[in-house]
């Protein structure tokens, strides 16, 4: 039986900045991911349940009954703070319920986030700076002769001492922004020895790869804020099938 035919067939989307993620689900399960600009307008099969998480400047789609729109109070985080990304608090509940509690997402996109929920799964707090790509477009727009440098996930750990400058460029972001993710997972792990770290985000695998050496508990899970929209709406379900259930 295809997809299309299946029952229970739902779409999830991301509307990120640069990007918006789908994610295809049957029922909890999540069949099929992909992506496209940001700009390109939404589209997607008639009479088909549609829940969003509106993260960046994509534009949102026309209302309709099919379409649900999740907000930050819909995310059962506790004590999330006024403001708190809704990406980041879908990113860090579906790290807690899928891996444990208590639980640190680091968060690979457009702007690299941290955010972290203790055991009770509570926000703890975390910290926000500029991705690789915005690091790498800020020197190219802001200087006269500096390339723009891409990034790949399979690229190697760039020489630290580089001869090159593309490769002082790729050095200088990826080790400085390295050295500073240790430094917040040994000061986690002080205050939490246990509990799994979570990767995530567009370049997410690329920071993987070269940071997995440094805990046993860290996992690369691409579809995390995927997974927190599909437990919202499964808390949303409930909630209409068992009015007043606590």
């Amino acid at each position: 039986m295809s997809f299309e035919a299946q029952p229970d067939r739902w779409l999830a989307a991301v509307l990120g900045n640069t990007h918006v993620r789908w994610g295809w689900f049957v029922g909890e399960t999540l069949v099929k991911v992909e992506q496209f600009p940001a700009h390109r307008p939404l589209s997607w099969p008639e009479e088909t349940e549609l829940w969003l998480a509106a993260v960046g400047s994509a534009p949102l789609p026309p209302g309709s009954p099919w379409v649900h729109c999740l907000g930050l109070s819909q995310v059962p985080l506790r004590d999330p703070y006024p403001g708190l990304g809704l990406d980041r608090a879908l990113a860090v509940w579906a790290a807690g319920i899928h891996y444990g509690w208590p639980c640190l997402v680091i968060d690979a996109g457009t702007a690299l986030t941290l955010t972290g929920a203790d055991p009770e799964g509570s926000l703890l707090g975390g910290a926000i700076l500029p991705g690789l790509g915005l690091q790498a477009q800020a020197l190219a727009d802001h200087t006269a002769r500096l390339p723009k440098v891409e990034w790949e996930a399979a690229d190697p750990l760039p020489p630290r001492w580089a001869r090159d400058t593309g490769a002082a460029i790729r050095s200088g972001i990826l080790h400085t922004l390295l050295a500073g993710l240790q430094d917040f997972i040994a000061d986690w792990r002080r205050r939490f020895p246990q509990g799994p770290l979570l990767v995530t985000g567009g370049d997410g695998e690329l920071l993987y790869a070269h940071l997995r050496l440094l805990d046993r508990e860290l996992h690369w899970d691409p579809h995390l804020v995927l997974r927190g929209i599909a437990g919202c709406r499964q808390l949303h379900r409930a909630a209409r099938q068992f009015p007043g259930a606590e």
